[in-house]
């Protein structure tokens, strides 16, 4: 359980170091601090539009459309419950759980079982994602002068 907590941080803290960079790029260059992520993609999209920014502008689209690939693991890192089960020889599943709203009034219940082996390669995943997004926006801050 230990190590499961720390994969599920690890995974919840890379995505949102990226959601916070995405926020604070467009705080800096639009004055607007869009709330929804797809809203701060939608902005981070928009301002490589601009010449001054053209050059950056092939990475952070690919940055930003790999970040949706995280969001439905972030969203259930973030809000499932965890259940983590071991059969006599030591086998190990993870089940999360988390309710799903499909319409105005209607949930439902979604599960998803995973293991340790799925869990630590999907962190050193999202880690590596994170560390090219991180370096994209260093390099954007550094030579822009954002900082």
């Amino acid at each position: 359980m230990k190590e499961l907590t720390h994969l599920r941080g690890r995974i919840i803290t890379s995505y949102a170091q990226v959601e916070f960079l995405l926020a604070d790029f467009s705080v800096k260059i639009n004055v607007d601090f869009p709330y929804r992520i797809k809203d701060r993609i939608k902005a981070a999209k928009k301002i490589v539009e601009r010449p001054e920014y053209a050059s950056y502008r092939e990475e952070m689209i690919k940055i930003c459309d790999e970040l949706l690939e995280y969001d439905e693991a972030r969203h259930l890192m973030a809000h499932g419950m965890v259940k983590l089960t071991a059969d006599p020889q030591g086998n190990h599943d993870i089940e999360f759980r988390l309710y799903r709203q499909t319409r105005k009034e209607t949930f439902e219940l979604v599960e998803v079982h995973s293991s340790v082996a799925r869990m630590r390669a999907a962190a050193d995943e999202i880690t590596a994602y994170v560390g090219r997004a991180v370096d994209l926006f260093r390099r954007i801050y550094k030579e822009m002068k954002l900082e």
